[in-house]
């Protein structure tokens, strides 16, 4: 009798699936804490408030 369904998947390639979803899951909780923990290098520009948005309409050359 034959079986219906999804073929089953060997235990080492769904224990290598496994462990890349842990190491992608690891790697972006890391990304996120070191990016919320790090300082920017530069201060912000003097004519700004920090965290202000810049412009996106460009200035007029005066040529």
């Amino acid at each position: 009798m034959a079986r219906h369904g999804a073929p089953r998947v060997p235990a080492v390639d769904q224990a290598r699936r496994r462990l890349a979803a842990a190491l992608l899951g690891a790697g972006a909780l890391a990304a996120t804490l070191l990016t919320a923990s790090v300082s920017p290098a530069a201060p912000p520009a003097p004519d700004r408030g920090p965290g202000a948005a810049s412009s996106d309409v460009a200035q007029l050359s005066r040529d």
